[in-house]
């Protein structure tokens, strides 16, 4: 019988409101040792540059407005999403990529894409969590390490196409072209 993915791997692990300014500090000092936090946002808005975790979500308000930063999962991505409907949209494409890869071999999955977390949490493996290397923005091109990569994709373009959706929307409620 096959077991299926850990409850832990496919279900919201943090949420938190932000719709303030004065609320980024808080929110910074409770998450400062999720090394994932930033790459993640900015992996979904490409139109960014580095930079650090204040300046970011100080962007995102600036730039999408008020939302809800999230991790999908124990060892999921952290997404910035304006809605509960975006919430559950990227919730369930990351709990598509989490199924297909229960089945999968993920060796040699890059460490800092989704699949190597997972392989890397040990949840999948079945073993040991595998040392975690610290993360980076998540390559816009991997070579295929598995046939779970797809999900992965899918993963990413949809928290991107609803990141440039809600910039653009709140660009034109401002009167910004």
């Amino acid at each position: 019988m096959k077991r299926g993915p850990a409850p832990s791997l496919i279900g919201m692990a943090e949420l938190h409101d932000l719709s303030l300014a004065y609320q980024i500090g808080p929110l910074l000092s409770l998450l400062s040792a999720e090394a994932e936090l930033i790459p993640d946002l900015l992996s979904a808005r490409p139109w960014l540059t580095e930079m650090n975790a204040q300046a970011l979500l100080e962007t995102l308000l600036e730039q999408e407005w008020s939302g809800f930063v999230a991790r999908l999962g124990r060892v999921g991505p952290w997404v910035f999403a304006p809605s509960v409907a975006d919430l559950q949209a990227l919730s369930g494409a990351y709990a598509r990529l989490v199924e297909q890869a229960s089945g999968s071999d993920l060796t040699g999955s890059e460490p800092a894409s989704l699949l190597g977390r997972l392989w890397g949490s040990g949840e999948l493996s079945g073993g040991e969590p595998a040392i975690r290397k610290p993360a980076i923005r998540a390559p816009a091109i991997r070579a295929p390490a598995a046939e779970a990569e797809d999900p992965e994709r899918a993963f990413w373009t949809l928290a991107r196409t609803r990141a440039l959706r809600q910039r653009q929307a709140w660009a034109d409620r401002r009167g910004i072209t």
